[in-house]
C-alpha cells in the first residue's frame, strides 16, 4: 500500500502522538506489505481523523483504499448469508 508509506513518511499530526503508535505501526507494516490480521483490525477500526485532516489527500486516499478492502471482505460473507441458503456447521 503505497498510500500508507506516504502517510507516515514523514510522520505528522495525530500519528505523532504516543497513543496512536499501534496505528503508526500498522501503517508502516502496510507500507512494507507485511501486514498481519492485527494490523488490519487496527486500520479498519481507526477513526478517519487519526490518518489526517479532511483536506489531506494522502489520508483520504488511504482511507478510501481501506474502505474498498472492507467492502470486498464483507461481500463474500454477505453472499454466504443469502436468503434461502442454510449455514453449514
Amino acid at each position: 500500500m503505497w498510500g500508507a508509506h506516504r502517510l507516515v513518511t514523514p510522520v505528522r499530526g495525530q500519528l505523532n502522538k504516543p497513543e496512536h503508535r499501534r496505528v503508526l505501526s500498522a501503517l508502516r507494516a502496510a507500507g512494507r506489505m507485511t501486514m498481519t490480521g492485527a494490523h488490519w483490525l487496527v486500520l479498519m477500526t481507526t477513526e478517519r481523523e487519526i490518518f489526517g485532516g479532511p483536506s489531506s489527500q494522502r489520508a483520504g486516499s488511504l482511507y478510501e483504499t481501506l474502505e474498498q478492502v472492507l467492502v470486498q471482505q464483507a461481500a463474500p460473507a454477505a453472499d454466504q448469508d443469502a436468503p434461502g441458503e442454510t449455514a453449514v456447521g
